[in-house]
């Protein structure tokens, strides 16, 4: 007889929680690379084959997701991946602006030494990936250099809810009508780096807002042009036809 059959005893519940964690990081991975793309149904046979796993974890992950703002459930037809529309994106950009706000006023001269250095260092990092027009690299990096001035502000409630945001607005950018604009929005980050660092509360939260209020204006661009280029693609098509 085994000494000890950890079936259903604490060791299991260990290894599947650490197994649904790992298949939440595995799903958003999969989902902001666009493999399930936004509005996609989540084929739970499929990933669970994917995956070598039981479709209990797999569920637990998928519900976290949800509880995320990543994944929605349709009765009687499953999980899919939110798709998000421009006034949802129009109340995430409303709420980003003024936690990015209080940011400014809570870091403006209460950098440290390492922490400023860090962010020069991926200010320039950032600019390099500009002028390669590599916005495969720009875009993460780019990620970072806001988390951080979150994580450096040491609001953990803030930043919890502040991550939620980014993720939800990431999945209105996979499909495709979120504009670049690297270089001026590289310049926005200089101008927020430089009022931080200076000490002025007022200015570094007036740098923070203008910056998302910019994004939001480059997203509602990018809107536009996808809609005239769709209307032009049917346009064509129905002439072709």
């Amino acid at each position: 007889m085994p000494l000890l059959d950890n079936t259903d005893g604490p060791l299991a519940m260990v290894q599947e929680h650490s197994l649904t964690s790992a298949l939440k990081v595995e799903l958003m991975r999969l989902i902001f690379q666009g493999k399930i793309k936004s509005g996609e149904r989540v084929n739970e046979s499929v990933l669970a084959a994917h995956f070598r796993t039981s479709r209990g974890p797999l569920r637990e992950a998928l519900q976290a997701l949800g509880e995320q703002g990543l994944i929605s459930f349709t009765r009687n037809r499953g999980a899919f991946v939110r798709q998000l529309d421009l006034d949802e994106a129009e109340e995430l950009y409303d709420l980003r602006a003024a936690l990015d706000d209080e940011v400014g006023r809570k870091l403006a001269g209460k950098l440290s030494e390492q922490q400023s250095h860090e962010l020069q260092q991926l200010l320039e990092e950032m600019e390099a990936n500009v002028k390669a027009n590599d916005i495969a690299r720009y875009y993460p990096n780019n990620l970072k250099f806001h988390d951080l001035l979150v994580v450096y502000a040491g609001n953990r409630r803030l930043a919890d809810v502040y991550r939620r945001i980014i993720r939800e607005l990431h999945l209105f950018r996979l499909q495709g009508l979120y504009a670049g604009g690297a270089a001026i929005s590289n310049a926005e980050h200089a101008f927020i780096l430089r009022a931080i660092q200076t000490g002025d509360a007022e200015g570094a939260a007036q740098a923070m807002r203008g910056h998302i209020e910019a994004a939001r204006l480059r997203m509602r661009k990018a809107v536009k042009a996808a809609a005239s280029g769709g209307s032009g693609r049917r346009a064509a098509r129905s002439k072709a036809a």
